[in-house]
């Protein structure tokens, strides 16, 4: 890594600044734009990932280090450019654009569109801390798609703690753990100094900071023996609360975690940290599941985001409808969910990274979701009409129709006799490529309640089943990359090394997950019976890799889970990147969210890449065999039409 000049830092960070706003495809009114300011923003599609789209949009992310709000900006066409305007709220230091069109966004390169606030040309205090905190955390990241910059945020954090040296420092445990990553015998003295300087502090804030970057510097007892002095020191403070709220998270039992609660609350009452929310909750669920109504109630009354509390319903509520169980619990749990979004709804508020509209969605899609939950367990319990209600606003709402939506639906109307309804949301799922065996299960009911009998159904189910393959095809084919894939060598359950370079002749399904992630674990039956399928085939090869735990026992857990559930994977665990976190490979692949799939053929390369869960068991595996079979179909055309050799 290069060295930086500080003498250099202020004048070529002032230029960075103003080169992203007078070089880039996106320009504003002002290179120094300040606060309560309003802005025009120029941008040139030509050259970007957006230059042939018609829908582009931007949003600006404020960086207040509170609030951080949005504002959307609406882009209106000027001959080749779009324009728009924002204003700056009065408490931002910073903030940065995301120019897009659906899914896809103008990065600028990875580096994004930031810029700082200034006051007469100089960024304003807590500008460059808030950026560079933005770039190491996920914040730029997610929301904007920039890529994580350790050396540009190091310059940054430098520049604003050289210009504004006696002001709070909200993030220089950051700074010094990027410091950390130079590893020159200057860092290191610079370190050490910093620390025996703060040691000196009757200040927890301090020494917590003189703790962490003893760990830094890779000296563990040290650090161990400060914090025991600070928790001596400071029998209420943050450190000994954080630790009380780690410990109530990461308890299971629920007695122990009932425990751990009522004794942290009598030295912290009213604590609105969202962690301890979490422990609320999950005491609450542990009780109502325990049959404790007495305690569940209790706990219920001290929630404070009920948001989290509908989730939590809606998810035990569905449990127990596809098991057949409770179903009058159920149904009351289920209704409450969606009172929650519901008045969510009517209240919707902007939140931090969110505008009102966004909430709004966010809070629509719930309630969707949570409707069609309510909607099955009343068909469960044969409340047809009512269920129709429901699945009938999901089934509009939903426009993807995904397979949940639809196999909810056309249970529903088949219960009711509505076979001619039923049979045109299925062969419109069908032809759509999204079947599966529920609804081709439905269909035939459907065909036989209309016809008197089967006659005649396997022709009419033949020519359906051959337009939604085709369709499948034909989509998948859209999706086709070919790039080459990031070379790992990880170790299995029992310790011995699998590299995908031994792999290379074979079509490998790399899967990604975590035991805390529902939807990798949602996924993981339907995951079963993709390998089920190709356990007999050598030259299809399954791999799962386990990635962003927490915590240091987390390998124990993946076991567990996996023995647990008798699956047959070939599991490997990822190992911790330069950041200390468990994500060096899933880094590697650019994941962004898990669970995350690539198909990569026998030459080492990604042809697919699928994010998310499918909705159902066999949608899993029809996605999936889909995509192997399609590698393999042209690994197979790729042999067929190479010149053969004549034989001399």
């Amino acid at each position: 890594m290069k060295p930086h000049k500080s003498i250099l830092l202020v004048p070529a960070l002032l230029a960075m600044q103003c080169a992203f706003a007078q070089n880039s495809r996106l320009t504003l009114s002002n290179n120094y734009p300040s606060a309560s300011e309003k802005l025009q923003m120029t941008y040139t599609p030509a050259g970007s990932p957006l230059a042939e789209k018609k829908d582009i949009s931007a949003r600006v992310y404020f960086l207040d280090g509170k609030d951080y709000p949005v504002s959307e900006v609406v882009l209106k066409p000027s001959n080749d450019t779009l324009t728009g305007e924002f204003e700056i709220p009065a408490m931002a230091k910073a903030f940065f654009v995301k120019v897009y069109s659906g899914a896809d966004i103008d990065n600028n390169g990875d580096k994004g569109y930031m810029y700082a606030i200034y006051r007469d040309k100089k960024p304003v205090q807590g500008a460059n801390e808030l950026e560079a905190y933005a770039l190491i955390s996920n914040l730029a990241s997610n929301f904007g798609k920039i890529k994580a910059d350790n050396d540009r945020a190091f310059e940054l954090f430098k520049n604003e703690y050289e210009t504004y040296p006696n002001d709070e420092k909200k993030y220089e445990a950051s700074y010094y753990w990027l410091m950390s990553k130079k590893a020159s015998p200057n860092t290191k003295a610079l370190m050490e100094a910093k620390v025996k300087s703060l040691k000196k502090s009757d200040k927890e804030k301090d020494l917590s900071l003189a703790s962490y970057i003893l760990n830094d510097l890779d000296k563990k007892a040290a650090a161990d023996s400060l914090k025991k002095v600070i928790k001596a020191k400071f029998p209420t403070g943050e450190m000994v609360k954080n630790d009380a709220i780690y410990a109530m998270a990461m308890e299971k039992e629920l007695g122990k975690r009932d425990s751990l609660y009522k004794d942290f609350a009598s030295k912290y009452p009213d604590e609105k940290d969202a962690n301890v929310d979490y422990v609320r909750t999950q005491l609450a669920i542990g009780y109502l599941k325990a049959g404790d109504n007495k305690a569940f109630e209790n706990y219920v009354a001290q929630v404070k985001s009920k948001t989290n509390l509908a989730g939590s319903y809606n998810n035990i509520a569905y449990d127990w409808a596809v098991k057949g169980e409770k179903l009058e619990l159920a149904e009351k749990l289920s209704k409450q969910s969606l009172d929650i979004i519901s008045d969510k709804l009517k209240k919707a508020e902007a939140s931090p990274f969110y505008s009102k509209s966004d909430v709004e969605k966010q809070s629509r899609g719930m309630y969707n979701t949570y409707e069609d939950s309510y909607a099955y367990i009343l068909y469960r319990q044969k409340k047809y009409n009512e269920a129709l209600k429901y699945q009938k606003e999901v089934y509009d709402y939903d426009k993807d129709n995904d397979p949940t939506t639809n196999e909810h639906y056309v249970l529903i109307l088949n219960a009711l006799g509505k076979y001619a309804e039923s049979k045109t949301v299925i062969e419109k799922a069908l032809k759509a490529g999204r079947g599966t065996s529920v609804l081709n299960d439905e269909l035939k009911k459907a065909y036989v309640g209309l016809n008197k009998n089967d006659k005649g159904f396997d022709v009419y189910f033949a020519a359906l089943s051959k337009i939604s393959n085709q369709k499948k095809h034909d989509e998948l084919a859209k999706q086709m990359i070919n790039k080459p894939a990031a070379s790992f060598t990880l170790k299995d359950f029992s310790g011995n090394a699998v590299s995908l370079a031994d792999l290379k002749g074979k079509t490998v399904v790399v899967d990604f997950w975590a035991t805390w992630c529902g939807p990798c674990k949602a996924s993981f039956p339907g995951m079963q019976l993709a390998v089920n399928k190709y356990k007999s085939d050598p030259n299809v090869k399954f791999l799962f890799i386990d990635t962003w735990e927490n915590g240091d026992n987390y390998a124990d857990a993946a076991k567990k889970f996996i023995a647990d559930n008798k699956y047959t994977f070939t599991v490997l665990f990822d190992e911790k990147g330069t950041d200390g976190r468990q994500a060096k490979v899933v880094s590697q692949f650019g994941v962004e969210a898990i669970p995350t799939k690539f198909i990569i053929d026998k030459n080492g390369n990604i042809r697919f890449s699928m994010r998310g869960y499918s909705g159902s068991d066999q949608a899993v595996l029809d996605e999936v065999s889909s995509m192997v079979d399609m590698v393999n179909e042209e690994i197979a055309a790729t042999k067929e039409a190479a010149p053969k050799q004549s034989m001399k």
